[in-house]
């Protein structure tokens, strides 16, 4: 089956439109229990480790920020493995996702990442994380405005990680047996159209992106991400089944109302059919861990 991205050209993005409805949603139950298992998921992929950049944990006092922290699961985490206390600060305009009340050494705060960081932020911050969420800037602005935006965040020696997945389909997936996982690549393919991406591979510039902002010792790490049966632990499997369904009918829902011909029929079961098939043969999505020094 054909994954070719049909392109979508309004002046407000298919993720935009997504995040607005996220916000009218005040509890956001479901969108919690979403979080919780894609956190679980992807940090299972990648062996635990919340943070690949190189920064010594054990030196008491960092001040680390979470760029679009949704419900600060990365943030709860890493406090977890921190063998010393820091200050931690999560931002994100879902003020509903925010965990009440916030961890010990915690806050959260409302912030855009199509917006500049309060001024006085700048040159503060130890480490900075972001992760999924550079669809949600376009089209108003391109990569290289968010790069250099979290990076004006850093101290001298700093480092900013930025985590995103790429919407490709694998040879790990062939279209005859894992068609619905590649639909599903198609899908969120369109959640990342506009201006602002459209002239390169972002997910795999963005060490590029870094490097244009100043930053130096710029690594990049492709994680597989697996799903269904192609997890081995029993608790993870369960939790990235439900992950890899829990957004699409939303997604559907925006993008049925959408201009432009974007609407494919064969997405109209799309949650139940893939469900089926990660279930009974898995299926695997990449993920692109990017990461640099000030």
């Amino acid at each position: 089956m054909s994954t070719t991205t049909t392109a979508v050209t309004p002046s407000v993005t298919t993720m935009e439109v997504f995040m607005n409805k996220t916000k009218a949603d005040d509890d956001n139950v479901s969108e919690q229990v979403r979080l919780e298992d894609q956190h679980e998921t992807v940090l299972y992929a990648m062996g635990g480790k919340a943070l690949y950049a190189p920064v010594d944990l054990a030196k008491p006092g960092l001040r680390i920020l979470d760029s679009a922290c949704a419900n600060g699961r990365w943030i709860k985490d890493l406090q977890a493995i921190s063998p010393a206390k820091h200050e931690y600060v999560g931002t994100d305009v879902v003020e509903s996702l925010y965990p009440n009340p916030a961890p010990e050494g915690t806050r959260f705060l409302d912030q855009s990442i199509k917006e500049p960081f309060p001024p006085e932020w700048n040159e503060t911050f130890d480490v900075v994380h972001q992760r999924l969420v550079m669809a949600a800037a376009g089209p108003e602005r391109t990569p290289d405005f968010v790069v250099k935006n979290l990076e004006g965040l850093l101290k001298e020696g700093g480092w900013l990680q930025m985590v995103e997945v790429a919407t490709v389909p694998l040879p790990q997936n062939p279209t005859s047996q894992n068609q619905y996982l590649d639909m599903l690549d198609t899908l969120y393919a369109n959640l990342y159209t506009g201006t602002a991406y459209k002239r390169s591979n972002l997910w795999s510039d963005l060490g590029k992106e870094m490097e244009a902002a100043g930053l130096k010792n710029v690594q990049k790490k492709e994680v597989i991400v697996s799903y269904g049966a192609a997890v081995a632990d029993p608790y993870i499997r369960e939790r990235s089944l439900r992950t890899a369904v829990a957004g699409v009918p939303n997604f559907l829902s925006v993008l049925r109302k959408m201009p432009g011909d974007v609407w494919k029929s064969e997405w109209d079961d799309l949650a139940s059919r893939l469900y089926d098939d990660l279930k009974e043969k898995g299926g695997y999505t990449t993920y692109i861990v990017t990461w640099g020094q000030k």
